[in-house]
C-alpha cells in the first residue's frame, strides 16, 4: 500500500475541499448537488424536495417502491449508499487531522442506530445495501484496518449480507447491474469476513456467503456481457456501474488471495473494458450521454467530474491488463489508493478506432471528430426509445448529444417521459410516436429488430460508410446511412411506410445558432439538410448530464411529410484554425 504521505497536493486539495464540506452537514448526491444534510444527516430526508419518509420505523418490505408522498426515493437512499465514508477515511489518511475521523465514526453510529436491521426504506433495496458494503471495506483498506477490523464493523458487514442473500433471486431476476452488484457484495464482504472473524459459526456463514456470490458474479457476467464487451442495460453509466464492480471483486479477489474467477469471467471483464474505452472521448475523458444513467459511480475514489469515465478505465486496464491506458492524471487517484501498481511503458490514449459492436453500436473515427450510433439488438429490455440515434464528438466537444435520464420518479410525470422517448434522441419519429410502445416505467413493448445492419465500408474518395434499417410495428421503415471523411459527416435517411409524417432531431451543444434557410451555423460548424419539401426549425429541448439536473439545449427538427422520403444531413466541423478566427 502507498503512504497517504505521497498523496499528490492537487489531489489532496481537492479530497480536503470535499471532506470539509461533508464534516459541515453537506453531502454531494449523485456526484454534483451538493446538499445540507446535518450532522449526523436526516437520512430519512429528500433533500432536493423537502419531504421526509413518513414511515422510517416499519419493515422494508411493508413500504411502497414509488409513494408520491416522498417523492423519488433515490434522493433518499443516495446519502445512504455511504459515499462520504471513503471520502472522510482518505481525508483523514492524507491530513491525521481534522473532525474527519470522528464524524466518520459519529455519523455510522447514528445510522446504525436510526436504520435497525431491515428497518426502514434505506433497507428496502439490496443494491443499496452492496454500495454500502463496497464504501466500508473501502474505508477499512483506507485507514488500514482491513485486516483486524472491529467486532461492531464487522457484525454491520455481515448483517448487509444477511440481508442480501435473503433476497438474490430477485436481483438475479433483473438481468441488470442489481445482480452483478449485489453477487460482488457477498463475494467480497463474505470473503472478507471469513478471514477476519473470530467467531467458528460466522466464519463458516461468511465463507457461504462467499461463494454464493462467486457463482452468481460469474454466472452474471457470463450472460449480461457479450463477448464484444456490450452490457445488457444499453447504457455508458451503467456499464461503468459494471467496470467498477468488476474492479472492486478483483481487487479483493487478489488482496485476499482467493482463486481466481473463471475464463469466461476474465473474457467478458476485459470485453467490457474494451467497449468503453472505445466509447471514451480521448481528449475530454467524457462519454456519449447514452441510455439510462441514475446518478451511480461505485468507485469514487478520485475528484474527477461524474462525467470523465478516464478513471475507472484506468483502474481497470491496470487491474486486469496490467498497463494503464491513459497518460498520468488524477484519473489515478484509485490506483493509488487501492495500491495497485501497472507498467509504465504503456501510458497513452488508444487511437480512436471506427468499429461496428454486434452488441448495438458503432464506433466511426473521423480526423478530429467520432460518433456513436446506436442500432437495434436486444436480447435485454431496452428502457430508451433510441434507436439509430447519432452521436457526434469534436476536438473533445459533444457537438451533436443524447438526452439522459434527470429522474425515475420526477415531481412531472412528462419530464420521465420526455428524457426517454424518440424526441429526446438524434434519430426519426414517425408520426410524433415513439419507436417502441412504452408499457411502464422501465419497460418497452414491440422491440425494433434490424432487418439490416453493415460492416464500415469504404465509399471512395476517402469516405467510410455504415448503414443499417429496421420496420417497426406499424409498418414504417427507416434506414439510416452515415458516411464520413476527416471531420465532414453525413446522415442519410431513407423513410417509407404508412406514416403521414415525420420527424427528425438532432440535438447541439450549447452556442449561438443561426437559422438561415436548410442551413444552420453554429460555434463548431454548420449543419446543411437537402430534402425535398422539408421544413426546418429549431426548438427547445432539454438535456440532464447528471441526475436531477436539466438545462436547455437547441435542436434542430426536420419535418417531412409521408411517403417516400429522402433526407441528407451533412455536418461540417471546423478546422482548429477556423475556429480560432
Amino acid at each position: 500500500m502507498p503512504q497517504p504521505s505521497d498523496c499528490p497536493e492537487e489531489w489532496k486539495r481537492t479530497l480536503l475541499a470535499d471532506a470539509a464540506k461533508i464534516a459541515g452537514g453537506h453531502l454531494r448526491h449523485y456526484a454534483k448537488h451538493w446538499c445540507l444534510a446535518g450532522s449526523p444527516p436526516d437520512w430519512f430526508l429528500n433533500p432536493l424536495s423537502g419531504a421526509r419518509h413518513p414511515r422510517p420505523c416499519v419493515h422494508w418490505i411493508s413500504l411502497k417502491d414509488f409513494d408520491p408522498s416522498v417523492g423519488d426515493i433515490k434522493n433518499i437512499w443516495e446519502v445512504s449508499r455511504f459515499e462520504w465514508v471513503p471520502a472522510l477515511a482518505r481525508a483523514h489518511a492524507v491530513s491525521a487531522e481534522g473532525p474527519y475521523l470522528k464524524t466518520l465514526n459519529r455519523w455510522l453510529r447514528d445510522w446504525g442506530e436510526k436504520n435497525p436491521v431491515n428497518t426502514g426504506p434505506n433497507w428496502k433495496c439490496g443494491q443499496e445495501a452492496s454500495i454500502r458494503v463496497f464504501n466500508l471495506v473501502l474505508a477499512a483498506l483506507v485507514l488500514r484496518q482491513w485486516r483486524q477490523p472491529s467486532p461492531s464493523l464487522v457484525e454491520f458487514i455481515f448483517r448487509h449480507l444477511e440481508r442480501i442473500h435473503g433476497n438474490i433471486r430477485y436481483a438475479i431476476a433483473q438481468d441488470n447491474n442489481h445482480g452483478t452488484s449485489e453477487a460482488a457484495a457477498l463475494f467480497i464482504g463474505g470473503s472478507w469476513l471469513a478471514r477476519v472473524s473470530g467467531d467458528s459459526a460466522a466464519v463458516r456463514k461468511s465463507a457461504f456467503y462467499a461463494r454464493r456470490g462467486r457463482k452468481w458474479l460469474e454466472n452474471r457476467v457470463e450472460r449480461l456481457v457479450e463477448p464484444d464487451g456490450s452490457f445488457s442495460q444499453h447504457s455508458v453509466t451503467y456499464h461503468r456501474v459494471l467496470l467498477d464492480t468488476l474492479i472492486l471483486a478483483e481487487h479483493w479477489r487478489k488482496r485476499l488471495d482467493a482463486p481466481p474467477f473463471s475464463d469466461v469471467f476474465y473474457e467478458r471483464a476485459a470485453a467490457a473494458l474494451d467497449w468503453m474505452a472505445v466509447l471514451i472521448d480521448p481528449v475530454s475523458g467524457g462519454a456519449p450521454n447514452l441510455g439510462s444513467n441514475d446518478g451511480a459511480m461505485l468507485l469514487h475514489m478520485h475528484g474527477c467530474d461524474y462525467r470523465d469515465f478516464r478513471p475507472t478505465v484506468q483502474t481497470a486496464g491496470a487491474l486486469l491488463r496490467g498497463r494503464k491506458i491513459f497518460a498520468a492524471g488524477p484519473w489515478d487517484e484509485p490506483l493509488f489508493w487501492l495500491g495497485i501498481d501497472a507498467l509504465e511503458a504503456e501510458r497513452s490514449a488508444p487511437e480512436k478506432a471506427s468499429r461496428v459492436f454486434p452488441g448495438g453500436y458503432v464506433v466511426m473515427a473521423g480526423r478530429h471528430s467520432w460518433a456513436l450510433l446506436r442500432f437495434p439488438m436486444y436480447r435485454f429490455r431496452p428502457t430508451h426509445n433510441d434507436v439509430f440515434h447519432f452521436d457526434l464528438w469534436h476536438h473533445g466537444q459533444n457537438v451533436c448529444r443524447d438526452a439522459g435520464t434527470y429522474s425515475y420518479n420526477p415531481e412531472e410525470a412528462t419530464d420521465g417521459h420526455y428524457f426517454k422517448s424518440v424526441r429526446a434522441h438524434n434519430t426519426v419519429s414517425f408520426g410524433s410516436q415513439d419507436q417502441m410502445r412504452r408499457l411502464g416505467r422501465f419497460m418497452l413493448g414491440e422491440w425494433l429488430r434490424a432487418d439490416h445492419v453493415s460492416q464500415i465500408e469504404s465509399a471512395g474518395n476517402g469516405w467510410l460508410c455504415w448503414s443499417g434499417a429496421y420496420k417497426d410495428f406499424r409498418g414504417n421503415r427507416h434506414q439510416r446511412t452515415v458516411r464520413w471523411r476527416g471531420d465532414e459527416w453525413v446522415v442519410e435517411d431513407a423513410l417509407s411506410g404508412p406514416f403521414p409524417s415525420a420527424e427528425i432531431r438532432f440535438r447541439l451543444a450549447a452556442g449561438e445558432y443561426r437559422l438561415e434557410g436548410n442551413r444552420v451555423t453554429g460555434p463548431w460548424g454548420s449543419v446543411d439538410v437537402c430534402a425535398k419539401d422539408c421544413r426546418m426549425y429549431m426548438e427547445e429541448g432539454m438535456e440532464s448530464l447528471y441526475y436531477w439536473q436539466k438545462s436547455p439545449v437547441d435542436v434542430l427538427v426536420v419535418c417531412v411529410d409521408g411517403g417516400r422520403k429522402k433526407i441528407e444531413t451533412r455536418f461540417s466541423l471546423r478546422t482548429t484554425d477556423d475556429q480560432s478566427e
